[in-house]
């Protein structure tokens, strides 16, 4: 079978963490299926890859786009602009399914134009879209006006279902009750691109806290810092610090907050950090840190990237949010109340001991929970088995 991952996003955006995740469902996919292709866009051409062994992408093509339609942020017709890209990007879409024999159409961050839905008719043709976050009521507030809402947003879930034969929902909720033909799955992760922490230096007197993030009000970091200040009046015994790696919108607050409580000893802002640099971090930290403010987008879960790479590199960490890949059995999450107290440091120490002492190789079990239920391959195998399934149905060669 030869499959077609097609997505609406620019190679050279700042999303980077979304490329990423799409090339992950792609190699995912490869290890299944005979051919799979990544079609994406870039500033001012859309680009066909061939996804190969061993993780590589090569490309294969490239299709540009109208002159005028060429993609510059500070443009005051950047929306029409945007358009005539994207009635351009599904006219190859178009040449690429015939081209190379495409069966089956995963998308995301398409949107349902007339000229799309025609692909419906096509019944040798699976057609997959992903939604990024369900249900729809989520999606929808992203409409910036009533005009936007009409075009892009109202009656598209009726849309969706009439147009796709496989919806893959990127949900916090798992008890949703969905038609058939959804798959509700949570974000997963490449393990192989993450390496687990070094658990032996954890052999010292001092608690090291870490976060990891493009810094955001919803991280409620704020909170951890108001907790330094409250541990540190009660003159402890115990040293306790916190690195926070990654800039954002709300790293000069944190800076200001820590200045004006007096914690410049005790807090280190490391900047971004990535490759061998965050893997020492890691390794000379013991807790990390999820987000701590999903309450202040008016969020109760989530299934945040961040987490799955803390289990994954095999350090526990702290959360304020529900997230159905931790339940309440998973010993290595602990969580706080999800409001903006000050976090309870005595309480996360008095855990994470704890743990220390009940699983002393609690790196090498966490790691061995991520590849059992966090990586792509799990995430993605309900996905591919229902693939399989209308193969079958359609005599589409397997």
């Amino acid at each position: 079978m030869n499959l077609l991952y097609a997505g609406f996003i620019r190679e050279e955006s700042e999303e980077k963490g979304i490329l990423t995740k799409m090339i992950s469902q792609c190699l995912t996919f490869k290890k299944v299926f005979d051919n799979v292709y990544l079609y994406i866009s870039r500033q001012s051409e859309a680009v066909l890859y061939s996804i190969e062994d061993f993780g590589v992408k090569k490309e294969i093509k490239t299709f540009s786009y109208p002159t005028l339609a060429a993609y510059n942020e500070q443009s005051k017709i950047r929306k029409i602009k945007g358009f005539i890209r994207y009635r351009s990007f599904l006219a190859f879409l178009y040449k690429i399914i015939n081209s190379y024999e495409i069966n089956t159409l995963y998308s995301r961050n398409l949107q349902l134009t007339n000229k799309l839905i025609k692909l419906s008719k096509r019944k040798k043709l699976i057609k997959i879209i992903e939604i990024p976050t369900y249900p729809f009521e989520n999606e929808i507030k992203k409409a910036t006006n009533k005009i936007e809402y009409n075009l892009l947003w109202k009656n598209r879930e009726k849309k969706v279902e009439d147009f796709a034969d496989i919806i893959v929902a990127i949900s916090s909720d798992n008890t949703l009750k969905v038609d058939k033909k959804f798959v509700l799955i949570s974000n997963g992760i490449r393990l192989e691109d993450i390496k687990i922490k070094n658990q032996n230096q954890n052999k010292k007197a001092s608690i090291h806290l870490l976060s990891i993030a493009n810094l955001r009000f919803w991280h409620g970091y704020d909170r951890i810092i108001k907790g330094l200040y409250e541990y540190y009046k009660k003159n402890p015994k115990k040293a306790v610090y916190y690195h926070c790696v990654g800039e954002g919108s709300v790293l000069e607050n944190l800076k200001n907050l820590v200045k004006e409580l007096k914690l410049e000893k005790y807090v280190i802002f490391h900047g971004t950090k990535v490759g061998e640099e965050l893997d020492k971090i890691v390794d000379e930290s013991d807790i990390a840190l999820g987000s701590l403010g999903f309450h202040r987008s008016g969020l109760r879960g989530g299934s945040p990237l961040k987490a799955r790479e803390y289990c994954a590199r095999g350090i526990p960490f702290v959360i304020a949010y529900d997230d159905w890949d931790f339940p309440e059995s998973f010993q290595y999450v602990f969580r706080i109340p999800q409001d903006d107290s000050p976090v309870d440091i005595d309480k996360v120490i008095n855990w994470y001991e704890d743990l220390s002492k009940k699983h002393p190789d609690y790196s090498l079990e966490m790691r061995k929970y991520a590849e059992e239920n966090l990586s792509w391959d799990a995430k993605m195998k309900p996905v591919i088995e229902k693939i399989k399934e209308l193969a079958r149905e359609r005599n589409i060669n397997t």
